[in-house]
């Protein structure tokens, strides 16, 4: 009875387990919202994706200037020669011109005014960095065609100690203005926006702590062409696993998570040309570790399109981080058992400082063994599957342990 007792008195510790919650964004009609999301609190504001034309990452060591692609912004290398600035007047030539595109991986740099960059460290494509000032210097000039189907030429002056310098002007010179943008002024966001058909400059994201993942539209490359598509991109500092697995069997380890921030992107639907329908690629489970550590797990369900761009999910807090609520500062923590209850087979998420071998072991409430491997755990974030389908109904406690520290958490058997 010695060791009910002990093993009651860790489940009274330390037990948790993660709770399976359903949840949804509304786009609303042909995607025209963009929806910015937290994990832990939901849907944190929503702003039209057609709002802005261009974007300026907000560090000073960046020169990136991103495109709103996603609702038709296009751009192309016009000159470099930045005297000639007065004399573009049409869009004569612009088949031979070179067209340019974000390169949607990361957000700090490959934006599409630094495409078609020299081969040199110092060029970043709009312009070359002066080594003895730190200022990045205009060198060429572009042609950008807006939302609303306005052609402007732009040229990107100069970054002097993170302020933008950029200019743009109609093709017929009757408009001609440099927006400044002191993107000091945006810390706390990745980007400051500007609208070049109402000429304002914005401050449309929330604060970088406050959400995880954007529901919104972008240009993406699909092989053949820059395509826009409607997806989801992962805020920076979030690191994303794509598993391709069905939920109840996805299992992931540290090294299957990419900080790209399209790992989710847009492929877990496709468009069934017979039905006129979206189907979902059920067999895609993704977990997004944000940036205090928790891991989520997430599948889509539901898939509305563009009459309501309506979009549905599950996620599922399978892990915390250093700094989450169920945090350990011992060497060994077990995060959490999913599914819970279970049905067959169950994934234990733990983390470890060291590497070494681990102990788990399944009791039932009485005290008796009915299952025991040996798992080799490496420093980090770990997954192992154990398999419990020839074990009878009813609660249990699972035990991992390294010869240190020995962890519990309940687990509910229902085969």
């Amino acid at each position: 009875m010695k060791q009910v007792f002990t093993l009651l008195l860790l489940l009274t510790v330390s037990i948790s387990s993660a709770q399976l919650l359903e949840d949804s964004v509304i786009m609303g009609p042909s995607y025209t919202n963009d929806i910015f999301y937290s994990f832990d609190n939901g849907e944190v504001d929503s702003y039209s994706g057609a709002s802005w034309t261009v974007a300026f990452y907000n560090k000073s060591q960046s020169g990136a200037i991103m495109l709103n692609g996603g609702h038709g912004v296009e751009l192309w290398n016009a000159s470099d020669d930045t005297s000639q600035f007065a004399n573009i007047i049409d869009t004569v030539g612009i088949s031979s011109w070179t067209q340019l595109y974000d390169t949607d991986t990361i957000w700090n740099a490959h934006s599409a005014f630094e495409g078609d960059a020299l081969n040199s460290q110092w060029n970043y494509g709009w312009g070359d960095y002066d080594i003895s000032t730190h200022i990045i210097r205009g060198s060429r000039i572009f042609v950008l065609k807006s939302i609303e189907q306005n052609y402007f030429k732009v040229l990107v002056e100069k970054k002097d100690y993170g302020v933008f310098h950029y200019r743009y002007a109609s093709l017929d010179n009757s408009f001609d203005t440099t927006i400044v943008v002191n993107v000091p002024d945006y810390s706390n966001k990745s980007y400051a926006y500007l609208n070049m058909d109402n000429h304002i400059l914005q401050d449309r994201e929330p604060n970088h702590s406050e959400w995880d993942l954007l529901f919104t539209k972008y240009s993406t490359d699909l092989g053949f062409a820059y395509y826009p598509v409607t997806g989801v991109v992962s805020n920076e500092g979030v690191e994303v696993a794509e598993i391709k697995e069905l939920p109840n069997n996805a299992s992931y380890t540290a090294q299957d998570f990419n900080a790209s921030k399209i790992v989710i992107g847009s492929d877990w639907k496709t468009f069934d040309q017979n039905t006129f329908s979206y189907l979902l690629q059920d067999t895609l489970t993704y977990f997004v570790r944000i940036e205090n550590g928790d891991v989520y797990k997430l599948d889509f369900t539901t898939f509305e399109g563009s009459s309501t761009g309506k979009i549905k999910f599950n996620k599922e807090l399978v892990s915390t981080g250093p700094t989450g609520v169920q945090s350990s500062n011992e060497a060994l923590s077990l995060h959490s058992i999913y599914p819970n209850p279970i049905s067959g087979s169950a994934d234990i998420v733990f983390s470890n400082t060291r590497n070494e071998n681990i102990d788990i072991r399944v009791f039932n409430l009485v005290g008796n063994l009915v299952y025991q491997a040996n798992a080799y755990s490496y420093n980090g974030l770990n997954s192992f599957r154990i398999n419990l389908d020839f074990v009878e109904n009813g609660v249990y406690l699972v035990q991992i342990g390294n010869g240190f520290f020995v962890k519990t958490q309940k687990l509910v058997i229902n085969n």
